[in-house]
Formats: structure tokens, C-alpha cells, sequence
């Protein structure tokens, strides 16, 4: 009985889900359906911890219906946390090429590409996910993008997270990168603007303090990197940020 309800439950809390690919997805195929279903299932089973369950029942969508998107993009999911990163682009690539608007895939791989230093390939899929015009996040594609051709130094970085800010003004991890971005390129009165918008509308945190310690140094405000570096070391002694501004004794 238990394990009945916790099943219902699943199904009832996968079906509100919002998907941003629902529109374009084959739902025609009298076939997707029954593989949406075992879908959600291992969905479920993702979030329990229960992985060799979530697989048979993605296994068994993909044998009903092999091109069905979300199958293979929950799949891909699951091969990430299994550690089995081929496996895992596979999937990813077969979600994508069966409809490429599904964007919460095509966002995920960029990222999943990104981490593993391939940069080049991921902005293309980041590209693929904002050109659904019902995707609902393409913000954080951008600051995604952004964020991932700013590690290679790409100028083409401040463009991407630009557009983020354009769609949200508030986004907290654009504004600290654009700073950043900002500030190596020595650029130090765009960086403050920058980390001053960042900071009205969030809490400092380490990172950010030794920024814009650095900003003001930079700029010869002394009197402000101070109060930025008294703050740092008064409310996060034993954070590396705050470490790297102490005398080297040695």
C-alpha cells in the first residue's frame, strides 16, 4: 500500500511539472504517452536515490518509444549521476536531435560540456535552448553562456551575460561575473558598477568582498577597500578569500 502511494504521488507531483518542451515533444505518437508515464516514474525514483529503479523504468520508456525526448534527456540525467559520462552525452545528444526544442536538454548539456572544458560546443547548444521562444529560462542560458566563455577569456563572455541582465536586471551571478570580467580587463569603473549593482540587491559573501577589495585598490580608493577588506575578515575569518589577505609570514 505504501509503495502504491508513493507511485500516485510521483505521477500527481510530475504531471504539474512545467516542460518546456511539451509543446513540441512527439505527443502526437500514441507512443508517448506510455513513455512520459515511465518517465515520471524514474523521475521519481531520481529523487528517492533509487538509480538501478529510475533506470529499468527509463529503460522501459526508451524500449516503448527510443526517439521519445524526455526519455532520453532524464536518461542522460542518470547517467550523470551514475558517473558515466559518455553515456550520459549519448542521450543528451539523441534528446536534442529528436526535438530540438527541448530546451531544459539542450541548456543542460552546454552546461555538462562546459564543466568538462568544452566550451566551443556548449554555446552552441546554450544557442539551441534560446531559440525556443517558450522557454522560460533563457536567462540563465545566457549567464551560462556567459559565464563559460569568460573561463577561456572569450570577449564574446560579456555579450552573453549582458543579454541575461537585459531579460533580468537582478540576476545576482551575471552582475558578479561581469564585474569580474570587468576587472581583468582592467576595466575597474565598469567592474564597480558592476559589483555595486551586485551587492544592493544581495548579501556579501567572501567572493565578492575580495572583488571589490581588489576593484578599489585598484582605483586607488583606499579608504573603501578597507572598509571591503575589514568586513571580509570580520564576518568570514576562516574563508580562503580572507586568508589571501593576510600576511605571508614565511
Amino acid at each position: 500500500m505504501a509503495a502504491l502511494s508513493f507511485l500516485i504521488a510521483i505521477l500527481t507531483a510530475c504531471a504539474t511539472t512545467p516542460n518546456s518542451s511539451k509543446a513540441t515533444d512527439q505527443t502526437e505518437d500514441p507512443r508517448a504517452n506510455k513513455a512520459m508515464i515511465h518517465t515520471k516514474l524514474a523521475r521519481g525514483y531520481m529523487q528517492q536515490n533509487q538509480f538501478s529503479t529510475a533506470k529499468i523504468e527509463l529503460e522501459r520508456a526508451l524500449r516503448i518509444y527510443p526517439g521519445h525526448s524526455d526519455s532520453n534527456y532524464v536518461m542522460a540525467l542518470l547517467m550523470i549521476k551514475l558517473e558515466q559520462y559518455k553515456d550520459a552525452e549519448k542521450f543528451y545528444k539523441r534528446a536534442i536531435t529528436n526535438n530540438p526544442q527541448n530546451s531544459s536538454a539542450a541548456h543542460d548539456f552546454g552546461v555538462f560540456l562546459c564543466q568538462l572544458g568544452r566550451q566551443r560546443e556548449a554555446i552552441e547548444y546554450f544557442e539551441i535552448a534560446v531559440s525556443n521562444p517558450l522557454f522560460k529560462k533563457s536567462e540563465l542560458s545566457y549567464m551560462r553562456a556567459g559565464e563559460c566563455l569568460s573561463n577561456i577569456k572569450d570577449p564574446k563572455a560579456e555579450d552573453y551575460l549582458k543579454k541575461a541582465l537585459s531579460i533580468n536586471p537582478r540576476l545576482q551571478p551575471a552582475l558578479f561575473r561581469l564585474a569580474l570580467v570587468k576587472y581583468n580587463e582592467d576595466n575597474f569603473l565598469s567592474a564597480r558598477a558592476y559589483i555595486e549593482r551586485f551587492f544592493a540587491i544581495t548579501n556579501p559573501q567572501p567572493a565578492s568582498l575580495l572583488l571589490a577589495y581588489k576593484i578599489e585598490s585598484s582605483l586607488n580608493a583606499t579608504d573603501v577597500a578597507d572598509e571591503y577588506r575589514r568586513t571580509l575578515m570580520k564576518e568570514f575569518p576562516g574563508s580562503k578569500e580572507a586568508a589571501s589577505l593576510r600576511p605571508n609570514r614565511n
